[in-house]
């Protein structure tokens, strides 16, 4: 038993946990659920010791066994997968934090995720859901009991998301090993979670509801995609690409347009080249070569990244979209945040002023790579309907996305796969 008894954290002097109290059997999966910037990555942070050790806060309240004593026993993988490669090999990767040394074990470890012939490639080349699948595989061959996941869904596609969930159960049925895991899918959990527990506004509580079903039964009835555009169209065609360090192409025969007006949504598995797809388009708007051929002279054209650190310049959301974008910060729930500094955002709060910032600025076409990866549902349905409004006022948007319900709002759904 884990017994968690009025926990409170301060970070910068924000009261982010308050009185939060919850027990955990062993060999159990629980899921940890609540709103964007409501404090589920805090939890897990000071479960695992990054709060107060690596990140400077204040702790107080009980635990059994000691917070001390349980950090030792827990790993943590962080919700951005970028942060948590530091080495440049795969092989390197997995070596340096887990007991797998012999090349014919990890080949075996990493092909149960479909990483098997990545083996020798360049950490830095790895998709944001082959890093996820990757962090999973060491965290579970850690040796660590507790295995905090936050957010280890979020950029995989539905068949390696059910394979990850299905490994977690068998871990905790068979290897006696404790998950705390922070996603909004109930649904995906339901075979294998022994309890959920909600937090909202820094406060937890246990319960046996869905707290989103009436948002998800919403989006279920309601999303539709926009009337679709008529005007101005890009035309994008990709023969063939590969990366130069890479014996076979990554992408070939690709061809569609997208014109002003109308949302297409790019699917494929993790690693099927989705982002280097969004890459190459940009690139094409930005140097208007054969990649992309438009009937304008130039398109205007931005990328918001997965990783919206990647995007964001200023340090406060406010200055970051002008005054002309404070509505776009009304539209995605996050006004509250408008003077707060960039790096004390949540994830999920970055995200959606990424994407506030990039329809403040009055771009032709919008690229987005997983826009509602990690958003809860409600700001999700914020998200969506704030790209169906801009679609309506004649954006055009591609979108690499796994999400069904960014699905439903595509008026052209373009599919890649690896060969």
């Amino acid at each position: 038993m884990i017994e968690v008894k009025d926990i409170n954290v301060w970070i910068n002097n924000s009261h982010i946990l308050k009185d939060v109290s919850f027990s955990i059997e062993e060999s159990s999966v629980v899921l940890l659920v609540g709103p964007s910037g409501s404090g589920k990555s805090t939890l897990l942070k000071t479960l695992s010791g990054v709060i107060p050790s690596a990140i400077k806060g204040t702790v107080k309240g009980f635990s059994n066994p000691p917070l001390e004593s349980l950090k030792r026993r827990t790993m943590y993988v962080h919700q951005e997968p970028w942060f948590f490669i530091s080495t440049p090999y795969v092989w390197s990767e997995v070596a340096g934090y887990t007991n797998i040394k012999s090349t014919n074990t990890l080949r075996r470890v990493l092909e149960e995720f479909g990483l098997g012939q990545h083996v020798s490639r360049t950490t830095y080349t790895l998709s944001a859901g082959e890093i996820q699948r990757l962090a999973f595989v060491i965290a579970v061959n850690s040796g660590k009991e507790i295995i905090l996941l936050d957010e280890p869904t979020s950029y995989l596609d539905k068949r390696n998301s059910e394979n990850l969930v299905r490994f977690v159960g068998k871990l905790s049925r068979d290897y006696g090993r404790t998950f705390v895991v922070v996603d909004h899918d109930l649904t995906l959990w339901s075979d294998y979670v022994s309890k959920v527990l909600y937090l909202s506004g820094g406060r937890l509580t246990e319960t046996s509801e869905n707290p989103f079903k009436e948002v998800t039964d919403y989006m279920n009835r309601e999303l539709r995609p926009p009337n679709s555009g008529d005007g101005e169209c890009l035309k994008i065609r990709v023969d063939s690409f590969k990366f130069p360090d890479s014996e076979e192409p990554l992408l070939t025969n690709i061809s569609f347009e997208v014109c002003k007006g109308e949302v297409v949504v790019v699917k494929g598995s993790s690693g099927s080249g989705k982002t280097t797809l969004l890459k190459l388009i940009a690139s094409g708007c930005l140097r208007n070569n054969k990649i992309v051929s438009s009937e304008t002279r130039h398109c205007k054209a931005v990328l918001v990244p997965d990783n919206s650190l990647l995007y964001l310049s200023h340090p406060t959301p406010a200055e970051e979209v002008g005054v002309n974008g404070l509505k776009y910060l009304e539209y995605l729930g996050i006004s509250d945040k408008a003077e707060t500094p960039i790096m004390k955002l949540s994830s999920g709060e970055r995200r959606r002023l990424a994407i506030a910032s990039a329809l403040s600025r009055n771009y032709e076409y919008i690229l987005m790579d997983e826009p509602t990866a990690g958003l809860d549902p409600l700001n999700k349905l914020r998200v969506i309907e704030a790209i169906i409004k801009a679609a309506d006022m004649g954006v055009g948007f591609v979108i690499a996305s796994h999400d069904p319900f960014v699905e439903m709002i595509a008026n052209k759904v373009v599919c890649i796969e690896r060969s």
